[in-house]
């Protein structure tokens, strides 16, 4: 078994780049807030993710190949404005989205440093 690449470590390895694509997207929209006629951007892998792992009759390898191809997906917000220059942006839904992502990044961060620190625990005591 390869321990430094596996599914476990494949999938916190995506999640945190979708979620730092995420939070640069969450970043040009409050940096455009005043540019007329801009609309927000959202990104979305989760779901991609969710789908793979439900399908569990594929062997790790398989699991981890179809992990490294997920891509976020950027889509341009189609909700309507109300402001008279077309921009859409929610100033408050683009600082929840942000502190969420935050909260996510660090999460799934901790998770896999975690995972390295146990097996390095694991190494540490065989030797």
């Amino acid at each position: 078994m390869d321990w430094l690449n596996n599914v476990t470590s494949s999938l916190l390895s995506k999640d945190l780049d979708g979620l730092w694509v995420r939070q640069k997207e969450i970043s040009n929209n409050l940096s455009n807030l005043e540019t007329p006629g801009y609309k927000s951007r959202t990104v979305s892998f989760e779901d991609q993710l969710q789908s793979l792992m439900s399908n569990s009759d594929k062997t790790d390898m398989e699991q981890i190949n179809e992990i490294n191809k997920v891509q976020p997906r950027t889509t341009i917000s189609d909700d309507l404005s109300m402001r008279l220059d077309g921009n859409n942006v929610d100033v408050e839904k683009e600082n929840i989205e942000l502190a969420r992502t935050q909260i996510n990044y660090w999460y799934s961060l901790r998770t896999l440093s975690d995972y390295f620190a146990r097996l390095k625990t694991a190494i540490d005591s065989k030797a």
